[in-house]
């Protein structure tokens, strides 16, 4: 009896991967922006306080805006400092950005496998995919999930970036602005148009 060849599961796993390769990049790039700027708010802040704090009273009243009272000004931008740090702690952009690189790597390891197998002529059985499939159910209970919200923005993000690819190869001078200016045209008004004459 022959074995089932299982190359139409792995290539699906492949594209699910390279997808969700994406969309995790895209989520740990905007988590590590978001963590980066409240970073530098609250050391900015620290940094304003300090100087506020430790030099001559003339020069505090040059540091402190709206002719406030230095010492309310070091009590605003105290709790403001405060208020931050709060938050920084609450909603640990850094961890997350953190926990959807492991992702990342975790998919490329998949996608990886996927292409060692695919790249061979033999039939992908059970048996020779087993590893991956393991690899692939592992990802998915242990990752960090693409919010259900964010996922269609995503995946749309994915498909522009592999067409864009697809034309850079056509075109490898072209500017990628006015590739994704073409891209969308075609998306949108060309597909309209022929739209109304069906």
């Amino acid at each position: 009896m022959e074995k089932a060849d299982l190359r139409g599961e792995v290539e699906r796993i492949k594209r699910v991967s390279d997808t969700l390769i994406t969309a995790h990049s895209s989520l740990r790039e905007q988590y590590a922006r978001k963590a980066l700027l409240l970073d530098s708010a609250i050391l900015a802040l620290s940094v304003w306080v300090t100087s506020v704090v430790f030099v001559e009273p003339k020069i505090s009243l040059t540091l402190t805006p709206f002719h406030l009272d230095p010492q309310i000004w070091i009590g605003v931008l105290s709790i403001v400092t405060l208020f931050l740090s709060i938050i920084q702690l609450r909603v640990d952009w850094k961890g997350r950005a953190d926990a959807h690189q492991r992702c990342c790597d975790t998919y490329s390891r998949v996608k990886a496998e996927c292409r060692y197998l695919l790249e061979s002529s033999e039939a992908i059985t059970r048996e020779r995919a087993g590893n991956l499939f393991s690899q692939y159910e592992l990802s998915g209970q242990q990752g960090y999930a693409v919010p259900e919200g964010q996922f269609l923005r995503l995946k749309k993000k994915h498909l522009t970036k592999v067409a864009i690819s697809k034309m850079l190869d056509r075109r490898p001078g072209a500017s990628i602005v006015i590739l994704r200016i073409l891209l969308w045209w075609r998306a949108n008004i060309v597909r309209e148009s022929s739209d109304s004459h069906d």
